[in-house]
């Protein structure tokens, strides 16, 4: 069913940093008779989605999807229509009889196989994934989960899974709705997936090309509608989490010598003083917090530990403001911070005091330790990614900054993700050393991520910026670091959508400000 909300409506992404008037909301809803997530449902679906992208054309508007408008950059933005899919939440299991018989997983992946439609928030997925019945796990995600998988997979949102890319490296088949009558079913040519009675079934074009689907897979709402994608889920596990600001030793964790090598090196071998109690080895995860505003910097940690799922345990998915967290998600941190106290630059001390965080530690499933981060409050965040031989270069860099222009009410957040197939992903280094500058938004901190770019240029060090968070981004510099990937990602789209009104449609301000529409 397709719900029309005319305008012009005033819009206003979930952090509050973006804003803007839209023409009209559409808004899907999954069939009314709720039916068996199945091809006929699909179709039923698909329909609807047709007619709001109709409607769009025939009015001469741009048309772009939301889920939960958790970007903090102006990527999903619109004047025209903006399509809701958030009540999409359909998913079902693979059978291994779907598969084409050049399918190169094994059996482990072909047994995590899951369709599922665009509108899932992860909030959705993850104990879907968990329960006894499926017994599977996403491998990463970002740090909170209201994000739709369709969102997420449109900007790149990212964890710190030591071994693993973001999070839409799990999808290895993408659904695209692009006009009032085209679909397809998009496959890498190298990773074939589907039998073609699926995409069949919902009327869909096979299409199996490494370079469209890699452009697709990150591709900034600008193809049209993903509409369903199939993930590759891992079996579920269970992960042992420490939060902690002190060593063995009693002494607070700083920015020192061997701090400094963990995070350049990711040796955690050579101190054991920065490991958690009992712990050793390469942990599943890990994550510095450095405070630039003390003498020296101090840091707070996060390591987590894979452990085998206990058959016993019961995940608590409830929905509760607990202070326990992977700590970096500070975006929703920082916000609550602004309603407690108005001394902003301290907020590291008041973090670590355990008035926002808490040291210790916790078991629990994926979906637990990445769970609920509901505070709704404008705050402040952007992204810096490089190769990780220059990860000290770039935190040195960011101090200096700081020392410049501040002190400025923000935290580095330092994590760790493989590099990305995506054409436009910013992770495209391996491992991609990501810095996430989150905090309190205010004239200070927007005009230290006005002065990064330059700043990078000037020091001769590549990076990427987070397409989703506030960022520096230009044409040149588009240009400059993804030279061809660029290059195909634009010739993808012109394939897709070979009619320039089509692509006209699916485009917004951001993509032509950035020389990609």
């Amino acid at each position: 069913m397709l719900r029309t909300f005319g305008g012009p409506r005033p819009w206003q992404n979930w952090h509050q940093t973006i804003s803007g008037t839209l023409a009209a909301v559409d808004k899907i809803f999954y069939p009314p008779d709720r039916p068996v997530y199945g091809s006929p449902a699909i179709n039923r679906c698909t329909r609807q989605i047709q007619r709001s992208i109709g409607r769009a054309k025939a009015q001469g508007l741009e048309h772009r999807t939301v889920g939960r408008g958790w970007s903090l950059s102006d990527a999903p933005l619109t004047s025209g229509i903006m399509l809701d899919i958030a009540d999409l939440t359909g998913k079902k299991r693979l059978r291994t009889d779907q598969l084409d018989p050049a399918y190169p997983g094994n059996a482990q992946a072909a047994n995590g196989l899951c369709l599922v439609q665009g509108g899932n928030y992860i909030s959705e997925l993850n104990p879907w994934l968990e329960n006894d019945i499926n017994q599977l796990s996403l491998r990463t995600t970002g740090a909170a989960n209201g994000q739709t998988i369709a969102g997420a997979t449109a900007t790149g949102t990212h964890g710190s899974a030591l071994d693993h890319g973001s999070l839409h490296d799990h999808i290895v088949a993408i659904h695209l709705i692009t006009g009032e009558h085209e679909q397809f079913w998009l496959e890498r040519a190298s990773y074939p997936v589907m039998k073609e009675a699926l995409p069949q079934s919902i009327n869909a074009q096979l299409l199996r090309d490494d370079d469209v689907f890699n452009a697709v897979l990150m591709g900034l709402g600008a193809f049209g509608v993903i509409h369903n994608v199939v993930i590759e889920a891992r079996e579920r596990f269970l992960l042992k989490a420490y939060n902690y600001d002190k060593g063995h030793d009693g002494q607070k964790l700083v920015l020192d010598g061997a701090m400094r090598n963990r995070i350049a090196n990711l040796d955690f071998a050579s101190d054991p003083n920065l490991n958690p109690p009992n712990e050793s080895g390469k942990p599943y995860f890990f994550q510095p917090i450095i405070n630039p505003n003390t003498d020296p910097p101090e840091v707070l940690v996060t390591q987590m530990y894979e452990r085998q799922w206990d058959p016993a345990y019961r995940p608590d998915y409830a929905i509760k403001q607990g202070t326990f967290g992977p700590g970096y998600d500070f975006v929703s941190v920082a916000g609550q911070a602004l309603d407690m106290f108005s001394g902003v630059v301290p907020l590291f001390a008041q973090l670590v005091a355990g008035t926002l965080f808490e040291v210790g530690d916790k078991t629990g499933s994926w979906g637990e330790q990445f769970g609920y981060k509901a505070f709704r409050t404008k705050v402040a965040s952007g992204t810096v990614a490089v190769p990780l031989a220059r990860a000290l270069d770039t935190i040195d860099l960011l101090l200096e900054l700081n020392d410049d222009m501040g002190p400025v009410p923000l935290v580095l957040g330092c994590r760790y993700v493989r590099k990305s197939p995506a054409l436009l992903a910013f992770n495209r280094w391996d491992p991609t050393f990501v810095i996430s500058i989150d905090g309190v938004y205010n004239n200070s901190s927007l005009a230290f991520f006005d002065a990064i770019p330059g700043e990078m240029e000037a020091a001769g060090i590549p990076f990427t910026q987070h397409w989703g968070k506030t960022h520096g981004y230009t044409p040149q510099r588009i240009a400059n670091v993804y030279g061809g990937d660029r290059d195909k990602w634009v010739a993808a789209r012109t394939q897709l959508l070979p009619d320039p009104a089509q692509r006209a449609m699916f485009g917004n301000k951001f993509l032509r400000d950035l020389g990609l529409a």
